[in-house]
Order: C-alpha cells, then structure tokens, then sequence
C-alpha cells in the first residue's frame, strides 16, 4: 500500500512534467478616422436678389486608434516516457532463495503462500530478482547533434533485487539518471523497440547499471519488457559488502505513455490515443446476496455493503468486431471481496465486454466477462450502467454474478483469520461505483485519431 501511495505523490509532483506550452501574441491595432461638416449661411442670403455670397462652413475632423494583445495558446505533450509503475522479474544466477517474482514480476506479489513463507514456495523461485520502479521519466536528450533518439530520464523510486537477501538489493530514491539511445522496429503504435541504457544512482545505494530493454507498447499505459544488464555498486552503510547483479527477465508497466519525438510536435487535441478507457482507480461498494459475514466493522454493518471492489491501472482497448463497441482490456491488480473471508486478488485479470451509448456518450451500459486466473482464480460475469461527468470520473451501477476460489491468496492482510481459512466465492452482487481519474473515449473517436501522421 505504501507503493501506491507514493506512486500518487510523486505522480502529482511530476503532473507539471507532462505539457509543455507555446503560445502566440499579436498585437491588433484598429484605427477609424470621422469627418464632419456644417454649412451655415449667411442671413438675407436668397437666390431672389442675385447676389452671390460667400458661406461660412464648420469642419470637424477626429480620428480614433485602438491597439490591443491577442493570445493563443498551444499545448504540446512534453515528455518521451511517462510512467506510473513498473516491474520485472530476473534471472540473476544467485544460489539463495529468491523473492519469487514470477515471469513479469508482478503475479507473486499477493501471493500470500509467499507473503508469509507457507509452503517455503521461495525456494523453488527460478525468477530470483526484481525491478520496481515508480514514475520513470524521460525526456528528449539535446545532444549528439540534435538526434532524436536519445533520451534522458530518472525514476522517482528504483530497486534491483537480486534475490531474497535484502543486503543483495540496489535502491535509489530520486538520485538516478538514465541516458538511453532507442533503436526503432516498429515506429507506429504499439511500438517496438530496443533501448540501450546507461544509468548512475547515488543514494541510498551508489550504483551502476547498464545494458538494454526491449520495449513494446504503449497499450493505454500498458508496455511489456525484455531486460539485460548488469548492476554494480553498494549501499551506504553496509561496509564494503559490493553488489555485483547480472540480470535478464521480463517485466510488465502500467500507467506508462511512450512517445516519439514527433508526437511532440502535435498538439494535445492531436494526440493518438489507443484505448477507450484508462483510468487510475476504480472503486466499488458491493452487496453480496448471499448472505456472507460483512467485510466492514459492526459500525457500518447496517449499511447495504458487505464488501468492495478495487481496480488500479485499468485499459481497455476497442476490438474491430461486429459494430465496433466490443472491447477487451485489463487492470494492474484487482480486490473483490464480498464478504469477511470472500476476498480476492488478482493480477493483470483478462477482461472482455461491449459498450453500448444510451445518450449521446454520457450514458453507457456495459456487459463484461472478466477472468481472474492468479493469486485468486474466479469469473466476473456483469454488466456496469455509467454515467460520464467529463471530469475524468464516472458513476455508475453495477449488477453481476461471481464463482471461484480464494486460490493462493489467504487475506490475512485484511481479516486475522483468513490466513486460516481457504474461501470460496459464488454469489450474485449489485453495487455502486466510482472510477476516479477515468478518461473515456468512443471508439470512433480513437480511429478518427488514427489518421496517417509524419511518425
């Protein structure tokens, strides 16, 4: 929970990080010029008696000028990465236990069999180490001549474990730097890519750490990873215990946007976008009908809540079938409890449904399946009535049906006894959600973004 914590803080520090803004003045001068003229005669003057006199005439002449500033203003996005979260698990060769990070270093760690060491499940890790990194940034590298494929960036928080042994793991807190050199495969959406790093940390750990990622994504934030590298260095404090970690493995990001140098160059009206759905976190009070005891204190067991619903880092991504409104996609981590020992977790669940607009794109109704395979294993089959309020949040209801297991998760992180107890799950539900920071775009909105661009 800390992780996530700090993930918001220093997502909203680097929120200024994220556009950059250009803006034109003109100066509009308008200028008007106004003649007037009177005639007066002079008295006893006619045309009857033949005499010719002179008129007297009054002129008066005024001019006007206005001058005034006009002020547009552009807004581009400013960075090459922008990241959220980020984890991978190694290959590293150490002979100790390893922190069981599984194939993208992410699954195992609700893993609650690893979390209190049932079973000695870590003896058996062949994925050692991990990477986990909050909010990587980069950013367009100005040298080499102009080249635009270097980049420059840091991470907010960074830790290189090479196996279980908290003494064996590299960690730097804001003082990275990171200079890379991207060799492009694939140069439109979703892009492929390798990326040769070079990077020095300075504290709590002096390091360094070089190799290269092989990167493909971005799918709504979403990236998958391929490392290999070699982090070298020591930690402040441990004497002269030296950390030398080879390392290769897979990782997954999520909230992490990637961009080319001339996405830059359009404007954020502009922007390509490759989901319809994105957003941070989603929250919903559920009611179990089954009857099972309440997730909450006797305080609030009055309420027509027995448990809740939690998704963090979800995209879902629009599928070319039938009318265009089917979508598939996934969350980071997920918690569905529906009651005080029906709790469970998951880790990048698959997620398919339909969207179908009721009122222009203010109302939508949502059918979805979603299968949860690991710690928990259980299916969610519902459908979701939302409300868009275009301030990236949306309410909605929530009716559905769930069956499965609590699998390798026990919640004794959430009930004292649950450690004890191995639940099951197989009830109907309704609820209430909130999705917060949850951006929404149609599917005719994402093709029309689509259009042929100078990548």
């Amino acid at each position: 929970m800390k992780y996530i914590l700090t993930l918001f803080f220093f997502s909203a520090l680097f929120t200024s990080c994220v556009t950059r803004y250009e803006y034109d003045t003109y100066t509009i001068t308008v200028r008007d010029s106004l003649v007037r003229e009177r005639v007066r005669n002079a008295p006893g003057t006619g045309s009857e008696n033949g005499t010719v006199f002179p008129s007297s005439r009054t002129t008066r002449l005024s001019r006007e000028s206005l001058s005034y500033d006009s002020t547009y203003e552009r807004a581009y996005p400013a960075f090459l990465r922008y990241g959220g979260i980020e984890f991978a698990g190694l290959l590293t060769g150490s002979s100790n236990l390893g922190v069981g990070a599984s194939v993208l270093g992410v699954h195992t760690i609700l893993d609650s069999n690893r979390l209190n060491n049932i079973f000695k499940a870590k003896e058996n890790s062949i994925f050692k180490g991990r990477i986990f990194r909050i909010a990587p940034l980069e950013y367009r590298l100005h040298w080499f001549n102009e080249s635009p494929n270097w980049t420059i960036g840091w991470n907010a928080y960074e830790s290189i474990a090479k196996d279980d042994n908290t003494s064996n793991t590299l960690t730097s807190i804001g003082a990275n730097v990171y200079i890379r050199k991207r060799f492009w495969f694939r140069e439109k959406p979703p892009y492929l890519f390798a990326s040769p790093f070079f990077g020095i940390s300075l504290a709590p750990s002096v390091y360094l750490n070089f190799g290269s990622e092989l990167t493909f994504g971005s799918f709504g934030g979403f990236n998958l990873r391929g490392y290999a590298g070699l982090a070298y260095g020591f930690t402040w404090g441990s004497g002269t215990n030296t950390i030398i970690t080879p390392y290769i493995g897979l990782g997954v990001s999520a909230l992490d946007f990637i961009n080319k140098v001339s996405e830059t160059e359009h404007e954020w009206k502009d922007y390509l976008h490759s989901a319809i759905e994105v957003s941070v976190m989603d929250l919903d009070l559920l009611d179990g009908l089954a009857g099972y005891p309440n997730l909450f204190s006797k305080s609030t067991a009055g309420l027509p809540i027995t448990g809740i619903g939690l998704q963090f880092a979800t995209a879902h991504f629009p599928l070319d079938l039938w009318d265009g409104k089917f979508w598939a996609g996934t969350s980071l981590f997920k918690l569905f409890a529906l009651g005080y020992n029906q709790v469970m977790m998951s880790v990048l669940p698959l997620r398919i449904g339909y969207r179908q607009y009721l009122i222009a794109e203010d109302l939508t109704l949502e059918p979805f399946l979603e299968v949860n395979y690991y710690p928990s294993s259980f299916i969610n089959l519902g459908a979701r009535l939302r409300l868009n309020t275009f301030r990236d949040m949306t309410v909605g209801l929530l009716i559905g049906y769930a069956n499965g297991s609590t699998g390798a998760f026990y919640p004794s992180i959430f009930t004292s006894t649950g450690s004890a107890i191995h639940s099951s799950i197989n009830s109907f539900y309704l609820g209430i959600s909130i999705n917060l920071k949850d951006r929404m775009n149609t599917p005719a909105f994402v093709h029309a973004l689509e259009k042929p661009l100078q990548w």
